[in-house]
């Protein structure tokens, strides 16, 4: 079994808000310093041009491919580094790992990774994504919680490291590239409804074959989604056949769920306000990687 990873960078910036330390160099810095560690090259797909300061990093720790006639956006280089996984020769019980550019990890990140390849219960992980004892105030006021029903498994112990089982994560994550063959029309499904929105919760829910919506929500959708204006019904009412056909879509895995774990506490941090998981002290993690960085001559402070 071997793990693969996949880094979609993109040069241009979006307006979220971020840590003190965030910066695309850093937390692809932060990546390729875990891959080091663990021994595993990274295949670095670039929607378009990136800054020079980031082709030599990834030059350095890995293969480079540039999307043809990028950028494309994020929906289309997300469905480009799936097909990269699913149309390869890669065997269906290793592990590819997708990882979007603003993300800061552990220097164990992979290695992590690595620990699961003979572990055949995880059909995906996640190294960031909220778990009962750590999850963000902003996703989750209330705290943590199952959806109703919802059939937790036991923990997964492996090389030192910690595994949840989990509802959902991110388009950052990582999956046995058979089971991404099996779901990817799950993943392409779930892109239907909006034009540059994944439903990321809705996808991971499906593919462990558990139903993403209450009765009520097929009309509402999840907490929080309905607003109760016009243009709020009307948008209300042009997804509930989406909805319908997602809900339709996962008792297909339900005798044969892919079951999703995640890291417990978290080896990857989302650098954007509010959603950033705790458990570690992630602005020590980004100084340590800075060092790093400095220290081999990708960065100059």
């Amino acid at each position: 079994m071997t793990t693969h990873l996949v880094y979609r960078s993109y040069g241009g910036e979006n307006t979220k808000s971020r840590p003190a330390w965030f910066s695309k160099l850093l937390c692809a810095a932060s990546f390729a310093r875990a891959a080091e560690a663990a021994d595993v090259q990274v295949h670095w797909l670039n929607d378009g041009p990136v800054p020079g300061e980031r082709m030599r990093l990834f030059e350095r720790f890995g293969d480079v491919q540039t999307i043809a006639r990028g950028p494309i956006g994020m929906r289309g280089s997300y469905v480009t580094a799936l097909r990269l996984a699913i149309e390869s020769d890669w065997a269906d019980d290793d592990l590819v790992y997708f990882c979007e550019d603003d993300y800061l990890h552990t220097p164990d990140a992979v290695e992590a990774l690595r620990a699961l390849e003979t572990r055949p219960e995880v059909s995906y992980v996640a190294l960031y994504g909220a778990t009962p004892e750590y999850a963000n105030s902003l996703e989750y006021p209330d705290g943590y919680h199952y959806p109703r029903g919802w059939p937790v498994r036991p923990d997964v112990h492996v090389g030192g490291f910690r595994f949840v089982h989990a509802v959902s994560t991110t388009s950052t994550f990582g999956g046995r590239v058979g089971a991404l063959r099996s779901d990817y029309p799950i993943f392409r499904q779930a892109m239907l409804p909006f034009r540059n929105r994944f439903l990321d919760h809705e996808t991971c829910v499906i593919y462990q074959g558990q139903q993403p919506y209450t009765p009520l929500q097929h009309l509402t959708g999840p907490p929080n989604d309905f607003e109760p204006t016009p243009r709020g019904v009307a948008r209300a009412a042009f997804l509930v056949p989406f909805r319908l056909a997602l809900t339709v879509r996962s008792r297909r895995n339900a005798d044969d769920p892919h079951l999703l774990y995640a890291a417990a506490p978290n080896l990857g941090c989302h650098a954007e306000l509010g959603v950033i998981n705790p458990g570690r002290d992630w602005d020590a993690v980004a100084a340590d990687t800075r060092v790093w960085a400095v220290e081999r001559g990708f960065m100059t402070s």
